[in-house]
C-alpha cells in the first residue's frame, strides 16, 4: 500500500494541468457555455467547454502540448485568443474587453497585445485628428504632409513591433501563430497566397526548425506556386 501510494504521488507531481477561471460580466452570457477551440474557427471540435453561471466559469484539463486555442463564448461569436499552457490562467472581464493573465505566454502575448492596440487606436483615430484640424483652419496640405508622416511613423512601429514579438519567440507558439496571423492577414488582403516585406524578413531570419513546420512550409510554398 505504502509502494503504491509513493507512485501514485510521483505520478500526480508529473502530470501537468490547466486551470482557467474567467469572468464575464454581461448578463447576457450567463447560462451560456464557453468552448475552447484550436484555432480555426468556431466550427472546430471544442477542447473543452463549461457553462458559464453567476458570471463566473472554470475550466482544467491535462496539457500534452502547449498550443493556442480561442475561447468562444455561447452562440454570440464572441471569442479571444488563449495560450492553453500548464498553469492557472485568469480571464478577466474588464469593461467589457476580455485579458488574459497568469502564464507566463499568456501575459507575454498579452502585454503585446496591449502594445499592439495601443498603436493601431492611434492609427485608427488620424481621421478624427482630421476632421479636427479642418475645423481648426489648418492649410490642406499642411494636414496631409502631418497626418501622412504620423501615419508611416505609426505603421512602422506596427510593423516592428509585430516582427519583433515573432522572433523573439521563433522557439514557441507564440512566434507561430502570430507569424500564421500576419500570412493570412496578406492572403486576406491581396485574395491569393503571397508574401509581404514583414513576411519576407521574419521568415529570412527564422530557424530551420520554424521554416519546417508543416503550417509555415505549406504556405511558403504555395507563395511560391509550388
Amino acid at each position: 500500500m505504502a509502494i503504491a501510494g509513493l507512485m501514485t504521488a510521483v505520478l500526480a507531481a508529473c502530470s501537468t494541468s490547466y486551470n482557467i477561471t474567467g469572468t464575464a460580466l454581461q448578463s447576457f452570457y450567463d447560462g451560456d457555455m464557453v468552448y475552447l477551440r484550436p484555432i480555426g474557427g468556431e466550427e472546430t471540435r471544442a477542447v473543452d467547454s463549461c457553462k458559464i453561471l453567476h458570471g463566473a466559469f472554470t475550466m482544467t484539463g491535462p496539457v500534452d502540448s502547449v498550443m493556442c486555442v480561442r475561447m468562444f463564448f455561447g452562440k454570440s461569436g464572441d471569442n479571444i485568443p488563449i495560450i492553453l499552457e500548464e498553469g492557472n490562467i485568469k480571464v478577466i472581464d474588464l469593461n467589457n474587453a476580455m485579458k488574459v493573465e497568469g502564464t507566463p505566454l499568456n501575459d507575454k502575448f498579452y502585454a503585446f497585445m496591449t502594445q499592439r492596440d495601443s498603436l493601431m487606436y492611434l492609427l485608427q483615430e488620424l481621421p478624427r485628428k482630421e476632421s479636427s484640424m479642418i475645423l481648426d483652419g489648418y492649410d490642406h496640405d499642411e494636414i496631409l504632409r502631418q497626418l501622412g508622416e504620423e501615419e508611416g511613423s505609426l505603421r512602422i512601429a506596427i510593423d516592428k513591433l509585430e516582427t519583433d514579438f515573432v522572433t523573439a519567440n521563433f522557439d514557441n507558439v507564440l512566434g507561430l501563430t502570430y507569424f500564421l496571423v500576419l500570412c493570412d492577414n496578406a492572403y486576406n488582403q491581396f485574395g491569393f497566397p503571397t508574401t509581404t516585406p514583414q513576411i519576407d524578413e521574419i521568415y529570412g531570419r527564422a530557424p530551420e526548425a520554424f521554416r519546417e513546420n508543416k503550417d509555415v512550409r505549406e504556405y511558403m510554398s504555395l507563395c511560391e506556386g509550388k
